[in-house]
């Protein structure tokens, strides 16, 4: 919001330049920025005190150790004969107030007022109407004003249902309104969109000689919603959106009479109209310094407490002998004693609070720690690499979930997943406690697809595989699916899966997909036969998780479009053989050679196949990587064919092979005979026809 530094200058007195406001600005309250003599300032929406010059000048008086001296309207309130108000929504209209302006001469702006407008944005309209304006930038309270000869009453209501108003703009757009919304109304007509726009019907022109002025609070809901509906955002909605002060209306009503009698030689007739069903008064708390200087860290004097807290214009006398603070009714974001001590810790600035080392035990706290509660040390390092594991996922760009660990009757059918039954359920959708996270990730993968078209998502929870006695065991799941069905979800699990071993320092995984499976039921059956794998370490037994390409059966009893692939680990598993320590190698010395390889081979052919078929011709170790950059399948049934006359192939995998050695620059011809190698390697052993 952009801010005239000459207007802040003249309200706040200050010495500083607009260069020196605009840091000290920015080290202690809100971003901003000083070009020439404007100040861009991003104002916070739980200080709507400072969207005003005079709310920036009074912060800028408490940063600097001054006192300010806010201007003091007098003003009496009563009734008008001549505007009648009725205040029937009391709920959206927290405070109304209006005076009668007589003698009105509407004309263009003096030139100090419209060059400030500008300053901050606003195009001159004429003098009425920029009063209105100019009050609100410099104390914060929008205002509307009305050709009183074209009201003959005002009535404050909800808009009826199919009601309309045309906009007080160029185009005079017309709204439809309806009964969620405030407005401003005659005996038949609403007048203004409370706390958004004026209507083309009562507004100001040259031949208006009588002013009705409005000043009200608004309830900020109200009024945020009403411009979210109508698509239409003002000045005056931001403001009043973000919140008012009710016991700002007067005053602001008898500073917009000050400048009208200024610049169009009007005069106020009678006294204030205020309809101000329930006031707002300060709310006080107790000032605890001890408290403060616990919670900043800084050893504050209650006297220098005293004195920021009344430069920011609170009140503070004691009572029952202790310090008790008046919070302003314009500090909307003051509710408690720790908002009092974050107001003095901004003024002294938080450059100033000492930072402190933590103070850590220099013993095993674990001996200190008898029976059952060693567990707790037990599992950090577990809830450690838990921690990293989701943290790597997120910065994938997968989306975390969580979900209830119970599942219906349906999806215990559809998955055949025999979980422990709940004695007492709140409802046949949680009856069962799962045995699989695969289950409800689907379903959330199904329900997001809607609005994407692809979705990776992962959870981590406790699922229930002893059925009567309860036991739980923790897993990772992860789902990935593509609404098109283009993409290959099985394949990006997979290499998602690798990133995580690999985060986790297991280096010798390898994909099963020998039959039975032997994971959790659930799992299994969510997934096609032939596109699914254990994840088991290689010359081992164990078992640490399950992936697979989920069937069309179902899919079509979920409605899940495209191509969707689930995996499971068990995190436990993944954290009793994580390798802990990292073993450091150093960088190539020498450049590595890259070559291309492209086969044609039978559907059944693994990609492991391939790659520890290269792997196994390169008799001199210079292979240093094998990274498959493309797999083709054919759709629809149809065959792939090579040129000439040759069998049908059922798929196509291309490579890239790294190629290097640790003591010199290998030749282009030792790199050709490498390739030769491993290209008679998988022509002999898997039948493959190089491309």
């Amino acid at each position: 919001m952009k801010f005239s530094f000459d207007w802040i200058r003249e309200l706040s007195e200050t010495s500083l330049t607009a260069s020196e406001a605009a840091a000290l600005l920015s080290a202690k309250s809100f971003e901003a920025v000083a070009t020439d003599d404007v100040l861009d300032i991003d104002v916070l929406p739980n200080r709507p005190d400072c969207l005003s010059h005079l709310g920036v000048a009074r912060d800028l008086c408490a940063l600097e150790g001054r006192e300010f001296s806010a201007p003091a309207y007098e003003y009496h309130a009563g009734k008008h004969p001549a505007a009648p108000i009725a205040l029937e929504d009391t709920e959206g209209c927290i405070r109304f107030t209006a005076a009668v302006m007589k003698g009105v001469r509407v004309g263009p702006s003096p030139d100090w007022m419209v060059q400030r407008l500008e300053v901050c944005g606003l195009r001159s309209i004429n003098n009425v109407v920029d009063v209105t304006n100019y009050v609100m930038l410099e104390l914060g309270q929008p205002m509307h004003s009305y050709d009183l000869k074209l009201v003959d009453r005002v009535v404050v209501r909800r808009a009826h249902e199919g009601e309309t108003i045309h906009a007080l703009d160029e185009e005079r757009t017309r709204y439809a309104l309806d009964a969620s919304m405030t407005v401003v109304a005659d005996g038949t007509k609403p007048l203004a969109i409370a706390g958004i726009k004026g209507g083309a019907d009562s507004g100001i022109s040259d031949a208006t000689t009588e002013v009705l002025l409005e000043a009200a609070c608004w309830q900020p809901e109200t009024v945020r919603a009403t411009s979210r509906k109508l698509e239409l955002r003002t000045d005056a909605s931001i403001r009043f959106s973000y919140g008012t002060d009710p016991n700002l209306t007067a005053p602001a009503l008898m500073r917009a009479a000050e400048l009208l009698e200024k610049v169009a030689g009007a005069r106020m007739d009678g006294a204030l109209i205020d309809e101000y069903p329930t006031r707002r008064t300060p709310q006080e708390m107790v000032l605890n310094g001890d408290a403060i200087r616990t919670l900043l860290g800084n050893d504050v004097p209650d006297v220098r407490i005293r004195e920021i807290v009344a430069s920011l214009g609170f009140q503070v006398h004691e009572r029952d002998g202790r310090a008790v603070v008046q919070v302003p009714t314009r500090r909307l974001d003051i509710t408690g004693p720790d908002d009092l001590a974050e107001e003095v810790g901004r003024v002294i600035g938080y450059d100033a609070i000492p930072s402190a080392p933590p103070l850590l035990p220099v013993y095993d706290e674990r001996s200190w720690v008898r029976e059952d509660a060693d567990r707790v040390w037990d599992e950090y390092g577990f809830v450690r690499e838990r921690s990293a594991l989701t943290h790597l996922l997120a910065g994938a760009g997968d989306s975390e979930v969580y979900n209830y660990s119970f599942i219906s009757d349906d999806l215990r059918e559809l998955f055949r997943a025999a979980g422990p039954e709940l004695a007492q359920p709140q409802s046949a959708e949680y009856r069962w406690l799962r045995t699989s996270l695969v289950p409800r990730l689907l379903i959330n993968a199904r329900d997001n697809l809607r609005f994407f078209d692809s979705v990776k998502l992962f959870e981590t929870g406790h699922v229930f595989d002893h059925v009567g006695e309860g036991k739980e065991s923790a897993r990772l799941g992860l789902i990935l699916a593509d609404r098109a069905g283009s993409a290959e979800p099985f394949y990006e699990l997979k290499g998602a899966i690798d990133l995580l071993l690999r985060r986790a320092g297991i280096t010798d995984a390898v994909f099963d997909d020998a039959e039975p499976m032997t994971w959790d039921k659930g799992a299994v059956h969510a997934s096609a036969k032939g596109r699914r794998a254990l994840i088991r370490l290689e010359g081992s037994e164990a078992i640490i998780g399950f992936i697979g390409a989920v069937s069309g059966r179902v899919a079509d009893a979920l409605k899940l479009k495209g191509s969707t692939a689930v995996a499971e680990l068990d995190l436990r598993a993944l954290v009793v053989h994580a390798q802990g320590e990292r073993e450091f190698q150093p960088l190539p010395k020498y450049p590595s050679v890259v070559r291309d390889i492209a086969v044609y081979v039978d559907q059944g052919v693994k990609v492991d196949d391939i790659i520890q078929t290269v792997h196994d011709a390169d008799l001199n170790g210079l292979v240093r990587d094998v990274d498959v950059f493309d797999i083709f399948l054919p759709t629809g049934g149809e065959k792939l064919k090579a040129e000439g006359d040759l069998p049908e192939y059922g798929k196509s995998v291309a490579f890239h092979v790294v190629l290097r050695a640790d003591d010199y620059t290998l030749t282009d011809r030792e790199a050709d005979a490498v390739q030769t190698a491993i290209s008679a390697a998988l022509q002999e052993k898997l039948d493959a026809r190089i491309r």
